[in-house]
């Protein structure tokens, strides 16, 4: 027998499908736009805080180079030059991380909203499996992957070229200057290159992140048999649809037929149909149906209403009547009251 679940995934993913994909953390972004945004973020904190860095770190070096600090060096100052000089390049370095990691949560959020799950942290099997592995480095993915790469890197490098060409006089007569403005010069020259740079990568990211979309949506596509077997689990098996609807049905006739034994008369047709009346002077208003049925059902309930002793009565139009505009619990419909009542009134008598 042929495997049905295999096939062309020619179906759109249903919104089930989608949801467990999500749950899963498998959603579509790209990395390529995290990276270049937060290269974006890390480079503009550096430009704004490039001046006030190079006057800080000038007078911190002057400090450090002090005759006096120089001359007095011994273990303990060493150490406490040391510990200054870590925290203070922790207190420039910080700001930028910081900025670098609040645009990659943005740009991360931006991509997928809000999603927590902590399935890609449970350990997979499958990632320890040497032929696996072997398949997906030397797949056509991971090909695509490496010419990217390599693509990125020559051009990110034609454009550090160029900047460093149309700044080539400016380089060479810098040592001029002095230290401070050639710092600055220097400076501003990686920060154009850095901008140039990062939205050539943004660029790319914007395609990679369509791509990606595309490539999920396709991955995440559905063969016609998944499609049908997501509807049974959904709905239901047909075969156990038809299984409660019968145990339904039997439980209905059961609570039927119980009543039977509460009726005061039985109305027949005589043969096809049969409906049973129950009538309580003091707490009804009205005759109500208890049970009614044709054919196979109306002789069960005859068969009951002999087993309870309950008067059976051949009246077909009535009988007819009361099976076509009543159902079972309705008081007897206004127009039939006469009829009715004349029927009871002698089974009524007949036991006084």
């Amino acid at each position: 027998m042929a495997d049905n679940s295999t096939g062309q995934k020619t179906e759109e993913p249903t919104p089930k499908r989608k949801r467990e994909a999500r749950e899963k953390g498998q959603v579509a972004k790209s990395q390529e736009l995290n990276q270049a945004f937060t290269l974006l973020a890390s480079f503009s904190m550096l430009y704004i805080l490039f001046s006030g860095m190079m006057d800080s770190l000038t007078m911190e070096v002057t400090s450090y180079l002090d005759f006096d600090t120089v001359v007095n060096l011994d273990i303990a100052s060493a150490y406490n030059i040391l510990m200054e000089a870590i925290f203070y390049v922790a207190s420039l370095v910080v700001p930028v991380m910081l900025a670098s990691a609040i645009m990659g949560i943005v740009i991360n959020f931006s991509q997928v909203g809000p999603l927590f799950t902590g399935e890609s942290l449970k350990p997979k099997l499958d990632s320890l499996n040497i032929i696996k592995g072997f398949g997906k480095l030397f797949s056509i993915k991971s090909l695509v992957e490496m010419v990217k790469s390599v693509l990125k890197i020559i051009i990110i490098a034609v454009i550090a070229y160029i900047y460093l060409r149309n700044s080539i006089t400016d380089l060479i007569t810098m040592t001029e200057q002095g230290l401070q403005p050639a710092l600055m010069m220097i400076g501003n020259l990686i920060f154009k290159a850095a901008v140039a740079i990062t939205i050539f990568l943004v660029g790319v990211g914007v395609f990679d992140f369509i791509y990606q979309k595309w490539e999920h949506k396709r991955n995440l596509k559905m063969t016609k048999y998944e499609v049908k077997q997501e509807r049974k689990e959904m709905e239901g098996d047909p075969m156990i649809q038809q299984q409660r609807k019968q145990r339904q049905r039997e439980m209905s006739m059961n609570r039927m037929m119980s009543s039977v034994k509460d009726a005061d008369v039985v109305i027949t047709n005589p043969t096809h149909i049969a409906v049973a009346l129950e009538y309580d002077l003091d707490e009804m208003e009205a005759p109500i149906i208890v049970a009614k049925g044709e054919d196979f059902v109306a002789q069960k309930i005859k068969e009951k209403a002999r087993e309870a002793e309950v008067e059976i009565i051949e009246n077909k139009p009535l009988a007819r009547s009361l099976n076509k505009m009543a159902e079972i619990g309705d008081q007897v419909p206004v127009e039939l009251y006469q009829a009715v009542a004349e029927i009871l009134a002698k089974i009524f008598q007949k036991r006084n």
